[in-house]
């Protein structure tokens, strides 16, 4: 018997009718259960599209065993699909673990690309550089956050980060100590009804940074030059 395929499905980071036409199609048709990182998240955009299916938990702490649970449910035949909160899977998420497993096995594991904050985030910012240098979230310490923003020093490229309203503005003054006069672009709360984008100097943004909304989740674009600062010296 022939093992059915794990759909890797990419959903919607805030507005859902991002939702790709083949993801709701595949949904309908081509899986008997879905695995999620929180099935209440993903209830509410199953429902949106009508959509009746299982679901099941699968997260950063969930046991070996509801892995070793859908790997045979794909050994079986049966096809099923892994998506996170909003975004694309295995993006500074749980996906990768399911990937890794169904990879051992021998399990065929299909993208069906779509929504993400970091391709959101960089086809906004207008920097002209072509590396991407992805450091997800960042570290809750104030000395191990400024290493993880100082190890992509010396690479010129667009960094982009995530980060949570409880932290943002630590992370600005961080981001403004490690590159000083970078150009910064920040998301906040992208695609949905009160998203709003900020540009300007990291100096620029820090002067204002009293008045920044420590509301929804940020993304934060950092176009960095290459230039040696005084980090680390």
């Amino acid at each position: 018997m022939s093992p059915g395929t794990l759909y890797i499905i990419a959903s919607p980071i805030g507005n859902l009718e991002d939702m790709t036409h083949r993801a709701v199609r595949v949904l309908r048709e081509e899986v008997t259960r879905v695995y999620c990182e929180d099935t209440r998240q993903t209830k509410k955009l199953l429902d949106h599209y009508g959509i009746q299916i299982p679901l099941r938990s699968l997260h950063a702490h969930s046991p070996q065993h509801r892995v070793d649970e859908l790997m045979s449910v794909l050994a079986s035949g049966e096809s099923a699909a892994y998506i996170t909160d909003s975004g694309t899977p295995s993006v500074s998420d749980p996906g990768s673990v399911a990937v890794r497993e169904a990879r051992k096995r021998g399990i065929p594991v299909t993208p069906l690309p779509g929504p993400s904050a970091l391709a959101a985030i960089v086809s906004v910012a207008g920097f002209p550089e072509t590396t991407v240098l992805f450091a997800g979230f960042l570290s809750k310490k104030d000395s191990r956050r400024r290493r993880e923003l100082a190890a992509f020093m010396h690479i010129p490229g667009i960094i982009v980060i995530y980060e949570s309203p409880y932290r943002i503005k630590k992370t600005l003054v961080a981001v403004g100590e490690v590159y000083p006069g970078a150009e910064v672009v920040i998301g906040r709360e992208m695609t949905k009804y009160f998203e709003e984008y900020l540009h300007g100097t990291i100096e620029e943004i820090c002067a204002g940074i009293d008045g920044l909304k420590e509301k929804g989740e940020f993304t934060v674009a950092i176009l960095n030059r290459g230039e040696r600062s005084g980090e680390g010296e």
